[in-house]
């Protein structure tokens, strides 16, 4: 539009559904950018219904470039139906699908209420390449290895991307200190840590984010001698205009900002068909993009919160609020805190009750016996079933129904 459209010249986008309900997407939907306006004149919507289409609910959206911009409309052109065959002629189309017109639109454009613990939580840190961070220890011959600053080596996935699969991993000894549990999406079951890596972590005891050469000046040789490797990879690979790996890691403070470790933390992860939410104690492991994390105030407010987080009561009430993908409604985000879950409260009986309840649950999850190398999917569906088999699952469903019904 900056470049190539001229005033009072129209424009259309066809974008996922999630563009007219998600918090990212509110710049577009006000049409007010730095370059220039839009006034948007209308939207149109095809649910889940509407298919073969693309493989997630979509919309588009119509306006023109004036020199004051305009909200996307209250209403919609909402169109529901089967179509017979992907990329049908707009007649067969017009003759299969239904159309609303003036329909509402969704609720979930704006996030005005809800919960007070929507500020809380934020995302953790974007540590990618996983290969630059994530790392193995390597054992250095007969005499072992140096327990002050072991050697360690590039951990490696099936799940990495170009180039970063294709590449070589480095190696080199790194200070303990800078050694850190590291916490995936895949970490975390209902109640209970699951599988934890081991990052390089380049951040000092007074929350410091180091570069190679913060820790060169700084006498730390280890560290400077992973990172000088590790931001040589990135320099070659990430393309022209990148920014630098440690403002990649740091981005919006999302690694400094987890120092020092709180005592204790609630933690989810930001996407998935269930909820699964855990407590930390006592850890000094660091929480990666894949999740959202809060610190609390003691184990009584944190069993709350992760009582309501894994719950299907809070999960059925905030579907509403999800984006939706090829496999129905994935991304958590913080759309649980669109509900009106209120600050805990020692005094009230419901919020202790719930906090009694996640801590009943926490000691049932820990007992599940998980199989070896089972997958982190069917590991949460085992703990699931063993709360609900406990009855712990439909206690904390019944708490949890009280305190949004209010």
């Amino acid at each position: 539009m900056h470049l190539y459209l001229r005033s009072g010249g129209r424009l259309a986008f066809v974008l996922p559904m999630a563009a007219l309900t998600r918090g990212q997407f509110e710049r577009l939907r006000t049409g007010s950018f730095d370059s220039a306006r839009i006034a948007w004149d209308e939207a149109w919507t095809m649910d889940d219904s509407v298919q073969p289409l693309f493989p997630v609910p979509s919309c588009a959206v119509f306006g023109r470039r004036r020199a004051i911009s305009q909200r996307l409309p209250e209403t919609v052109r909402a169109y529901s139906g089967t179509l017979p065959l992907r990329d049908a002629p707009e007649a067969m189309a017009d003759a299969r699908l239904r159309v609303t017109e003036n329909a509402p639109a969704l609720a979930v454009g704006t996030y005005e209420g809800g919960s007070a613990y929507r500020a809380s939580f934020r995302q953790g840190a974007t540590l990618v390449p996983r290969m630059l961070c994530l790392v193995e220890r390597r054992s250095v011959g007969r005499l072992g290895a140096n327990p002050s600053a072991p050697l360690v080596a590039s951990r490696r996935s099936t799940q990495e991307k170009k180039p970063w699969k294709d590449l070589s991993e480095i190696e080199n000894p790194v200070e303990a200190e800078f050694l850190r549990p590291v916490l995936l999406g895949e970490s975390i079951l209902p109640f209970r840590v699951f599988r934890v890596f081991e990052g390089v972590i380049p951040v000092n005891g007074k929350g410091d984010v180091l570069d190679a050469e913060a820790a060169a000046n700084r006498g730390i040789d280890g560290l400077h001698g992973w990172m000088r490797k590790a931001e040589a990879v990135w320099k070659s690979n990430a393309g022209s205009g990148a920014m630098t790996l440690v403002g990649r890691w740091n981005y919006h403070n999302e690694l400094g900002a987890q120092f020092p470790a709180r005592i204790i933390r609630v933690v989810y992860p930001k996407s998935g068909s269930q909820p699964a939410a855990t407590l930390l104690q006592e850890s000094s492991a660091v929480v990666d993009e894949t999740l959202y994390w809060a610190a609390a105030a003691g184990k009584d407010e944190a069993r709350y919160l992760v009582a309501i987080l894994n719950s299907e009561a809070g999960r059925a009430r905030a579907e509403q609020y999800q984006s939706r993908g090829q496999w129905g409604a994935r991304d958590f985000a913080k759309v649980m805190f669109n509900l009106p879950i209120p600050r805990f409260d020692q005094a009230n009986g419901l919020h202790r009750d719930l906090a009694e309840a996640a801590a009943d649950a926490e000691r049932v999850a820990a007992l599940v016996e998980l199989p070896d190398n089972v997958k982190f999917q069917r590991a949460r569906g085992l703990v699931r079933i063993a709360l609900a088999a406990a009855g712990v699952a439909q206690r904390i469903d019944t708490l949890v129904a009280r305190l949004l019904d209010g």
